[in-house]
């Protein structure tokens, strides 16, 4: 509606300053007759052409209008587009940092892992150490114990047979005296 009425507003502009010398040049003196028509015709010349002059602003103000929604929409665009551009960063960043973050722990992880493995292995190995020596001893005190043992079953053998020999001796001479 707006364009229409703009549109029809030139054409009278247009017929109106068609014909008729602009505003700004000279004007010829006017004849005694038509002082009237001259009047009308410089009053409608000024109208005319503060009507062009309404209609050039209201052309500017579309034109800056459009020049600031323009503007408007290429600065919401370009703040549009460094927000994606910090948000990718913080995402980036972020992402990095995680990464970092399970890098350590897993780091940390195996170490623990690797100083618990040697802890053990230290601790088995004393263990086993601890029981081969005490093997060993028991082996040692039950192979002395064993020793003694035999030596003692061998001296009392040993003094059993003596005895028994002395009383088998004894028994014979006492039998062979009697049987003499």
């Amino acid at each position: 509606m707006k364009e229409g009425r703009v549109m029809a507003n030139e054409e009278v502009t247009a017929k109106a300053a068609a014909g008729r010398a602009p505003a700004d040049e000279p004007r010829k003196a006017p004849k005694a007759a038509e002082p009237m028509i001259d009047l009308l015709d410089e009053t409608q010349q000024r109208a005319a052409a503060a009507y062009v002059a309404y209609i050039e602003a209201e052309r500017q103000l579309e034109r800056a209008y459009k020049d600031q929604e323009a503007q408007a929409e290429k600065a919401y665009g370009e703040s549009l587009d460094q927000a994606r551009r910090e948000n990718q960063e913080a995402l980036g960043q972020a992402r990095k940092s995680f990464e970092h973050a399970v890098a350590q722990a897993k780091k940390a992880l195996d170490e623990g892992l690797a100083k618990a493995r040697q802890a053990y292995d230290e601790t088995a190995a004393q263990l086993r150490k601890s029981y081969d020596d005490a093997v060993a001893q028991a082996k040692r005190e039950h192979d002395e114990a064993a020793a003694q043992a035999l030596k003692a079953r061998d001296e009392v053998e040993k003094a059993a047979r003596q005895v028994h020999s002395e009383a088998m001796a004894h028994t014979w001479t006492v039998f062979t005296k009697a049987r003499r």
